[in-house]
């Protein structure tokens, strides 16, 4: 068994396009252009450069539906609330076990960057400066990935690696909050929960294997219910009477300038059964894959965040993110 460590992304780009490096093997070389060129991998989409509303989408395919706005995040003391994240540097270490026909990497992420929080006055749609702040952040993330050897007439070894499958991307900042599980159901006609379609759950999350061929598959313009669990070790910080001290979100999209964000709620309303039982519930409307395209790979990143990290200047940053790709079918 080999083990091979590679070093920040900067220069691992580098040393892609340095085929003559006397260190890397072809079989190494091999493996990280696929890491590289697959669509399922990466950060991009986390990161919104800068402050959106929490409800959103930008540059997917709707579907000829006009974006509607959400109010949820409007406060008694008239303002709206705009946030998100600019990362402004990233590092990837890829580690290699190579066994004969098999080799699992591990991607580790580090992201710094600017987590940005605005209020907007309601009744002129200026920013309220002494409401409005900017935090710095750094986060770790994770997955791992399985390659195997496919046979291949064209080329002279008469095979080529291919990926096989990946775990789902977990990782984040701080110890308060974490996910517990998250579930994906189909929502009926009757605007009702129907079947439950996929389930994960932290405990052995680290080394769930997804077939790269079978990800999470959804048809474009569907709607779906999306319900994720959380735990808050605390102190919570409390904005209203929902005893809530967490945000849950789904992020989707491919990169910055196409992507969305969805705000699921824990207040006993739109589906969410239970008011503060840490369980975050909401309705997403699948995109479409892309115009002239039949289907296409995306990448989701579901976090919680506690409301210290976005309302409190000083409140510490802590989030924790699950990253898990899937697929959208024109139906």
């Amino acid at each position: 068994m080999k083990k091979i460590l590679y070093v920040p992304i900067t220069i691992l780009l580098f040393i892609v396009g340095c085929s003559e490096n006397p260190s890397m093997s072809e079989t190494e070389l091999a493996l990280l252009a696929l890491i590289d060129a697959d669509e399922a991998m990466g950060l991009d989409g986390l990161g919104s450069n800068g402050d959106m509303d929490p409800d959103h989408e930008v540059g997917l395919e709707t579907g000829g539906v006009a974006k509607i706005y959400s109010d949820t995040l409007s406060f008694g003391e008239g303002y709206r609330l705009r946030f998100g994240r600019r990362i402004t540097d990233r590092d990837r270490t890829v580690e290699f076990d190579v066994d004969g026909d098999v080799a699992i990497g591990l991607i580790t992420y580090t992201i710094t960057g600017d987590f940005i929080t605005k209020a907007i006055d309601t009744s002129n749609h200026e920013q309220i400066d002494s409401l409005s702040f900017s935090k710095e952040f750094e986060s770790m993330f994770s997955r791992k990935v399985r390659f195997v050897q496919v046979e291949d007439a064209n080329n002279p070894d008469g095979y080529r690696w291919q990926v096989d499958a990946l775990t789902p991307m977990t990782g984040g900042a701080g110890d308060k909050v974490s996910i517990a599980t998250l579930s994906i159901y189909a929502l009926n006609d009757s605007m009702e929960q129907g079947d439950l379609l996929y389930h994960f759950e932290a405990d052995g999350l680290g080394d769930l294997f997804m077939d790269r061929d079978s990800l999470p598959s959804f048809t474009a313009f569907s709607k779906y219910i999306i319900e994720s669990s959380v735990e808050n070790t605390g102190p919570e910080l409390i904005m209203d009477s929902t005893g809530v001290g967490e945000w849950v979100l789904k992020n989707y999209g491919l990169h910055r300038q196409m992507r969305g964000r969805k705000y699921l709620n824990d207040k006993g309303m739109f589906l969410d059964a239970v008011m503060n039982d840490n369980i975050h519930t909401g309705v997403w409307r699948a995109h479409g894959p892309g115009f002239g395209q039949g289907r296409g790979v995306f990448r989701s990143f579901v976090e919680v965040i506690d409301l210290a990290t976005i309302f409190v200047s000083d409140g510490g940053y802590n989030a924790h993110v699950w990253s898990i790709p899937y697929g959208i079918v024109r139906p």
